[in-house]
């Protein structure tokens, strides 16, 4: 997290907003907004989502932040928390900032929880697992894609009858699906561990419902395993991965995971997103499924026989204790895949050796200087024998005035055989 963000979301701890908000204590900071409780002047208490001052600058990533209101409240559904206004800040050092009024909850985000070294079980992910695909349907059916689900997205929120109900939050990158919500300003919009291989890709126009159903499987799996799909050295050659490399399937990273979790997460990491589930309620039926099967009694063994005692469950690991900030890639960042096809690997283009080419030149010039040796020489041997025989001045004759013969014509040499010789 950028340290001068939280210096700054700290010190704004008391100040007033546009003479109604008084921002009391500060709940958390995350990569674009800081959040506050807040206590309006009639006495109302709300949480108050104030845009970090560095980014209000930015028209686009100013009116996409003010978007989240209308995207989360397009979806009416107790699992998603409803925004109640939004304004900019008229005076004082933060004017032009945009803020956001929400209902206040009471309770800690899933990485708070796992931050506190309170393990996830399997039953346990596949139930909160589903409350989030009953949430994310709805969102879906209105148009609505998340598409920056993670664990410090899902909060566990205490209700008034002191149960506890999950709750998404931070629609501040959703998509309408119905218009152009989000322009170019960023192609890879997210955090690196948990997107999908398209948003990864910067493939806006294949981003769908089957993107969030990806993420949530990427938090299973990084709760399960205590890893990441996919490991980096810095956001950029993550996010590369992610758009290339297809997900591992569970059990080949943790080998005691059950077959039923594994089933429900290895399907929603398809890399293809037609081979994932084709809905969140499809997902969350086999969610149900996946429960059903983990707590379905064990049948009662033979009277005759012992029964064998049960094996320990598998123990959970707990993530990386470390959350990751929203990032946006431009397209310059994003190395594209090979246009035939996928490559299970990153591609690293080749440089093509120059030694079979001084071979192919080394052969020629030897072949060339073994021509030209050669008809020198047969050259040479001609001259030689015509010289040999053509009469000289000094021979000619007392008589100049008789007729010059013509000389012999030449012919090829019959080749002589040896003499034998004799052995003693």
């Amino acid at each position: 997290m950028n340290e001068a963000a939280d210096i700054d979301a700290q010190e704004r701890v008391g100040s007033v907003l546009n003479d109604k908000w008084t921002l009391e204590r500060l709940l958390g900071v995350g990569g674009m907004a800081a959040v506050y409780a807040g206590l309006h002047r009639n006495g109302a208490r709300a949480a108050i989502k104030v845009l970090h001052a560095g980014l209000a600058r930015n028209k686009e990533i100013r009116e996409r932040f003010q978007r989240e209101g209308y995207a989360a409240n397009k979806v009416s559904h107790p699992g998603i928390v409803r925004v109640l206004d939004d304004d900019v800040v008229s005076d004082g050092p933060d004017t032009g900032t945009a803020y956001l009024v929400m209902e206040l909850l009471e309770g800690e985000s899933l990485q708070d929880r796992v931050e506190r070294g309170q393990p996830i079980g399997e039953r346990e992910f596949l139930e909160i697992a589903d409350g989030v695909l009953d949430a994310l349907r709805a969102a879906h059916d209105c148009g609505v894609v998340h598409r920056d689900l993670k664990p410090e997205n899902l909060f566990f929120a205490r209700m008034e009858d002191g149960s506890t109900r999950v709750k998404v939050l931070d629609f501040g990158l959703a998509r309408l699906l119905q218009g152009q919500a989000i322009t170019s300003y960023g192609l890879a919009l997210g955090t690196p561990s948990f997107m999908s291989p398209e948003q990864a890709g910067g493939k806006t126009d294949e981003i769908d419902g089957r993107t969030d159903l990806f993420a949530l499987a990427a938090t299973g799996f990084r709760l399960r395993t205590g890893r990441r799909i996919h490991e980096a050295d810095g956001a950029v050659e993550l996010v590369q991965k992610m758009s290339q490399l297809p997900a591992p399937p569970i059990r080949s990273v943790a080998p005691d995971v059950s077959e039923p979790f594994a089933r429900v997460i290895d399907r929603a990491l398809q890399f293809r997103r037609e081979d994932r589930f084709e809905s969140a309620g499809a997902m969350q039926a086999d969610v149900r499924q996946a429960l059903a099967e983990l707590t379905a009694p064990q049948e009662p063994a033979a009277v005759s026989r012992p029964a064998p005692a049960p094996p320990p469950p598998p123990k959970p690991q707990p993530p990386v204790k470390s959350s990751e900030p929203t990032i946006e890639l431009s397209e310059g960042d994003i190395v594209r895949p090979p246009a035939y096809g996928l490559d299970e690997s990153i591609r690293i283009p080749k440089r093509r050796s120059i030694l079979p080419w001084l071979v192919l030149l080394v052969l020629v010039l030897v072949g060339a200087g073994g021509w030209f040796y050669a008809h020198r020489e047969a050259s040479e041997s001609a001259t030689a024998v015509a010289s040999s025989s053509a009469p000289s001045a000094s021979s000619a004759g007392p008589d100049a005035s008789a007729p010059k013969l013509r000389p012999p014509q030449l012919r090829h040499p019959t080749p002589t055989k040896p003499l034998p010789t004799s052995s003693r």
